[in-house]
């Protein structure tokens, strides 16, 4: 058994995937650190303007609303798919290989329910109830998502998953809590003054740095059998 399909089989990729191990796990890392750099930098400007506002009192006419928070969202998440869509189509045409249409349809088709379904709600939250609890949720159902592809996706994406999830029902359970909803055994943290300044935390820490570690963290795992088995 050669290196790179020792490779392919620790990463967990099926059968139909394993001749895009460069396309499938390297564009995807760059997805990952260049789509959590983006949502870090939105997620900063956003809280930066949030806490200008409330020092300036203005919150009420000049502040951000939860459907114009949704919509910046909306329009990072347009960029996001467009740049991940490049890299696979600019690493497929320089390695000489396919567009694995087949395998990114089956891992869509597995996890898109659980995206759209939370990515709807939780807009609806921000709008209707609270930013920080719909952005609790978005973060919540994206580890779904990717738990609900992980027969399909590479064994390390699970790990991933895992955190999002977590680290999303974190999120939820501080952003729900308050007098009237006191966690068990921790009571009722310290919130910050405003639910958007909430909302844009838990989307840079869930969206933005969790992606750049995993990327960083899962690309030095991968460099090195890459760069042992070229010099072989």
């Amino acid at each position: 058994m050669t290196k790179r399909v020792k490779g392919v089989e620790a990463h967990g990729i099926g059968e139909s995937l394993k001749g895009q191990v460069p396309i499938y796990l390297g564009a995807l890392r760059l997805a990952l650190l260049g789509a959590g750099s983006l949502v870090l930098i939105l997620s900063s400007v956003l809280f930066l303007r949030e806490r200008a506002d409330l020092d300036r009192g203005t919150v009420e006419s000049t502040g951000i609303s939860g459907t114009g928070w949704v919509a910046c969202w909306l329009v990072a998440l347009l960029l996001v798919v467009v740049y991940a869509g490049l890299l696979v189509l600019r690493k497929a045409r320089s390695e000489g290989t396919t567009f694995p249409v087949a395998g990114f349809k089956k891992i869509l088709s597995t996890c898109g329910l659980p995206m759209v379904i939370g990515g709807i709600v939780g807009a609806l939250l921000v709008i209707k109830v609270t930013p920080a609890i719909g952005a609790a949720l978005w973060a919540a159902s994206f580890g779904l998502a990717v738990l609900a592809a992980r027969g399909q996706a590479p064994r390390s994406i699970v790990i991933l998953g895992w955190v999002m999830l977590s680290a999303g029902l974190t999120a939820l359970a501080y952003s729900w809590s308050d007098g009237a909803h006191p966690l068990p055994l921790f009571g009722v943290p310290e919130h910050l003054e405003s639910p958007m300044l909430e909302a844009d935390l838990i989307m840079g820490a869930c969206f933005g740095l969790i992606p750049i570690l995993f990327g960083f963290f899962s690309m030095r795992a991968y460099v090195r059998p890459r760069r042992t088995e070229e010099t072989d």
